[in-house]
């Protein structure tokens, strides 16, 4: 029972969540899923959605699911940054939650902070109109720092950093700090418009699309035989790309019966990384390529530039 997650775990091979999926309410790094659980009670009629960067914390939440009954939660293993960016359609979920996240001190690590109008206007592209953003902290400059954020980036109403008591339910972190004399800040951001700056649905189905069609590449290479196949796919060992946003590595290849190969691909995009594989085929006269159906990534900027220069490399046209 314990590890029969079922429709409990999503990933990049099922569809994105949307309206249609009912009241959306997400917590962005559940840990040991308290209070995603509570949520879950409480909001029967929502569907609700954990994040957690830790597959450890993904299997404790879902067992933590799984015992106490509750149909309405489901679980996504990675960066939020980019779950929220390809796990969801645009405008579809009700509340965002965030309890005593990491505040990255460190000036070099700023740019994993939830203060940042890339992931404000990232989130008020999934977020409903009137749906809201709620961060809960024991750090009061961190707390600040986001509603200033959210505050100038034009599509939220942000209310003040208020302090608050202990409530009827709280994290196991919320307790650790207020056992310890500490202070918990609460901060609450409402969308109030719809106009964003940055990443659109618009652009996220564009990006799709193009993944789509790189998938389904493909060019005549009657030529090839079993040996210049292999050596065809071999020479993409070891390349790389790189740019600001992603690097690719491409690693080792297996292969299969006939003139069939899967390419093992690590990308990495601003820190989200992903292993997978690229599945290689000649049949009919024609080379296809398409990321495997096991361990299929997320379809990031790496990702795709890793398909393009699959068909570059070997010959093949989109």
């Amino acid at each position: 029972m314990y590890w029969n997650f079922g429709d409990i775990l999503r990933g990049p091979d099922t569809p994105p969540f949307r309206d249609t999926d009912g009241p959306l309410a997400v917590e962005i790094g559940f840990g040991n899923g308290e209070f995603l659980e509570r949520l879950a009670a409480e909001r029967p009629g929502y569907t609700v959605v954990g994040m957690e960067i830790s597959q450890w914390c993904i299997a404790k939440g879902a067992r933590r699911a799984l015992a106490g009954r509750l149909e309405n939660i489901r679980l996504v293993w990675g960066d939020a940054r980019y779950l929220l960016k390809y796990a969801f359609d645009g405008e579809c979920v009700s509340e965002v939650f965030m309890n005593c996240p990491c505040p990255w001190p460190k000036r070099r690590h700023a740019e994993r902070r939830v203060a940042r109008r890339e992931f404000a206007d990232l989130l008020a592209s999934r977020l409903v109109l009137s749906g809201t953003f709620t961060l809960v902290t024991d750090v009061d400059w961190y707390a600040a720092e986001t509603r200033d954020v959210f505050a100038a980036a034009g599509t939220y109403e942000a209310g003040p950093v208020t302090r608050i008591q202990p409530r009827g339910f709280s994290t196991k972190y919320e307790r650790k700090w207020l056992g310890m004399g500490r202070d918990i800040y609460e901060v609450r951001a409402k969308k109030k418009k719809s106009a964003v700056r940055g990443t659109s649905t618009q652009k996220i189905r564009e990006e799709l699309e193009t993944m789509e069609s790189a998938e389904s590449l493909l060019a005549a290479t009657t030529a090839l035989n079993e040996e210049s196949f292999r050596d065809l796919v071999r020479s993409l060992e070891g390349n790389e790309l790189e740019n600001s946003d992603y690097k690719v590595v491409f690693r080792e290849v297996f292969f299969g019966a006939g003139m069939s190969a899967l390419v093992k691909v690590i990308s990495i995009d601003e820190g989200f990384e992903q292993h997978y594989r690229v599945k290689i085929v000649h049949a009919d006269g024609r080379l296809r390529a398409k990321t495997d159906s096991v361990g299929h990534p997320y379809r990031t900027p790496g990702v795709r530039a890793s398909l393009r220069h699959v068909t570059r490399k070997t010959g093949a046209e989109l």
